[in-house]
């Protein structure tokens, strides 16, 4: 006997669980590629530059 609440079930959890998967597979990879761009930079010699942040106006805008 087939169950058609539990198939619908299995099949939600399985497409949330495929996005789940896919987005981690995707940080990973990203992940990889920065650290394969990093290690190749030190070995050809080139120094890694820092990365600049923006500096905050401290200044406050009056609001009318």
């Amino acid at each position: 006997m087939k169950n058609p609440a539990l198939g619908l079930w299995l099949s939600s959890v399985n497409q949330v669980a495929g996005f789940w998967m896919g987005h981690g597979a995707n940080t990973l990879r990203r992940q990889q590629r920065l650290m394969l761009a990093e290690m190749t930079k030190a070995a050809a010699g080139q120094a890694a530059k820092p990365k600049r942040t923006k500096r905050r106006s401290t200044a406050k805008r009056k609001i009318s």
